[in-house]
């Protein structure tokens, strides 16, 4: 998948499955599942010119890794707390409903982080800052979220 996205990336336009397939060397189906993964991301741009379908590479990689993070939450970490949530007190060996309640907990500490993480993601790409500035930024959250955690952890 890696390597049909570096490819891509050093084309000046949009290219073909087939394009693709003969500049690589590799299989249509080993193409086409990389294409479909990278679609997913959305790591690619798709544009269908009269009946070909073309690809190029999607720049803004905060963007697409901001909704493979999304996605990451909705398939993944939501359901299981759902699954979890709704099992636990079926569970009748108090040592296993323990266990699956601390990791039910986990789950939901993932589900904040991971949230947390996405909107900063999208708040940044929001704001059009340049690299120095969004720096800057990080810095003041990063001693704004520390000072938060000390005093939690004092109790104040």
């Amino acid at each position: 998948m890696g390597r049909v996205w570096g490819f891509l990336l050093f084309k000046s336009c949009p290219v073909t499955q087939r394009e693709i397939q003969e500049g690589m060397g590799y299989s249509r189906g080993l193409i086409s599942r990389s294409l479909r993964q990278l679609k997913l991301g959305p790591m690619i741009k798709v544009s269908r010119e009269g009946r070909e379908i073309h690809y190029s590479v999607n720049t803004s990689l905060t963007e697409g890794f901001g909704d493979v993070v999304k996605r990451f939450l909705a398939d993944n970490i939501k359901p299981m707390i759902k699954l979890l949530s709704e099992n636990s007190d079926k569970i009748t060996v108090e040592k296993v409903r323990e266990d699956v309640l601390a990791l039910l907990d986990e789950y939901k500490k993932l589900n904040i982080a991971v949230l947390l993480f996405y909107n900063l993601i999208d708040h940044i790409n929001v704001m059009n800052l340049d690299v120095e500035e969004m720096e800057e930024m990080a810095k003041r959250i990063s001693i704004k979220l520390g000072s938060d955690i000390k005093a939690v952890m004092r109790n104040e």
